[in-house]
């Protein structure tokens, strides 16, 4: 696959669909698998779930789905922490962009978490593209997996009856988009390289869950009104490039995240493209 050498570009813009909200410490220990600096202050903010619209012409690609709002019980998700989310999420975010489901003609999922892979049901029109690692995870979970509740089972039967699309590895989705397997996070996750006006960017799921995990020599973290908070960056052991708290395996970790660098046409902010960035909701990409 060659995707610089492609003559079609696409439009990449930001889905919102819920947020968890917690302590910036919180967000750190999440961020970082081995132990998070200490900060000074200590402000609350939240994450988000994200989706991705990507549009060429009348073609129309999403990336993801968010949480099922099964998840988020009496105002709370992951952890006890405070969140929001659900299908009213998703048609809200895909009505600001003037469309419904009925209008996406392709469902990508960088994997099946329960926070990427809620609500698929929403579109049943739709192709919906997985790793074939990653369906037989969902088939098979581990005990800590059920213990977190990294899966929701009930999905299994919601794809029973979608038009599915099982890939096994790298392949060409369309002109000018890309899947690439990169596991790590999970067995199957897969990050969706998109030729965009700028350049190749990398929608990497949650490989890597924010710029702070991806550049860890950042000193400010911007959250999703637009506001600046400082960090300390990384010490320089930690590497390029920091697993989050959920990673079911570090040497493929590593190494996915060497081969998003190398695909992305600039390992920088705007081009990497994490799974819970803050400030993608205030700015975009």
């Amino acid at each position: 696959m060659n995707t610089a050498a492609n003559t079609d570009t696409w439009g990449v813009e930001v889905l919102y669909f819920g947020k968890i909200s917690m302590p910036l410490s919180t967000m750190l220990s999440v961020c970082y698998a081995f132990g998070a600096p200490a900060i000074q202050h200590d402000p609350y903010m939240s994450a988000p779930y994200l989706g991705f619209l990507l549009t060429r012409g009348e073609r129309r690609v999403v990336v993801d789905t968010g949480i099922s709002a099964k998840f988020i019980v009496d105002g709370k998700a992951w952890a006890g922490l405070e969140a929001e989310g659900g299908e009213t999420y998703v048609k809200r975010a895909l009505a600001e962009k003037g469309l419904g489901p009925e209008d996406i003609q392709t469902l990508v999922y960088t994997h099946l978490h329960n926070d990427h892979a809620g609500n698929c049901g929403l579109f049943p029109q739709a192709q919906h593209v997985f790793q074939k690692a990653e369906w037989e995870n969902l088939l098979n979970p581990l005990p800590i997996q059920n213990v977190r509740k990294d899966y929701d089972a009930a999905i299994i039967d919601e794809f029973a009856l979608l038009q599915t699309h099982v890939v096994d590895g790298d392949v060409g989705l369309e002109p000018g988009i890309d899947l690439y397997a990169t596991p790590g996070h999970t067995r199957g996750s897969q990050s969706v390289a998109v030729r965009m006006k700028k350049g190749t960017v990398v929608l990497v799921g949650d490989l890597l869950t924010s710029y702070i995990s991806a550049f860890p020599q950042s000193t400010q973290i911007e959250d999703m009104e637009g506001r600046l908070h400082e960090v300390p960056p990384a010490p320089e052991v930690f590497g390029n490039a920091i697993p989050s708290s959920v990673t079911y395996d570090f040497y493929e970790w590593y190494e996915s995240v060497k081969r998003v660098q190398g695909i992305a046409s600039r390992n920088e902010p705007g081009f990497v493209i994490p799974g819970h960035e803050t400030s993608l909701v205030a700015k975009g990409l």
